[in-house]
């Protein structure tokens, strides 16, 4: 049983649950914040992707499906990365935003290979 993408996919669908309910939880620290409707907008369709991508890991079958699953949320960790490294208003925080995306691409990608042995 590929254990360790299973439980990236409750963690990934649980931080997207807290993301939709609280949009400045990744936000904040971040620095991409804003009282604009578009922001707030921008932060719960990342929720809800991560809701969908964490249980698309988490319930994808065994083989391609999970595979393709996987490289979904490797592919939107980095486009996270890409967002946040873009807006974040100073380099502290871009390197903190860009460090959490690519990292957890990188436990993603980690999970795909150990999982697929």
């Amino acid at each position: 049983m590929p254990v360790l993408t299973r439980s990236l996919g409750i963690a990934t669908a649980a931080f997207g649950l807290l993301e939709l309910a609280k949009p400045d939880l990744w936000s904040k620290p971040t620095g991409v914040v804003g009282p604009s409707p578009a922001m707030r907008a921008w932060h719960h369709t990342l929720g809800a992707r991560d809701v969908a991508s964490g249980l698309a890991l988490l319930f994808a079958p065994q083989g391609a499906p999970l595979r393709a699953a996987s490289v979904y949320r490797i592919a939107s960790d980095l486009s996270d990365a890409v967002g946040f490294g873009l807006n974040a208003p100073d380099a502290g925080r871009r390197v903190k935003a860009v460090g959490a995306a690519v990292g957890f691409a990188a436990l993603n990608a980690l999970a795909l290979r150990v999982d697929n042995r």
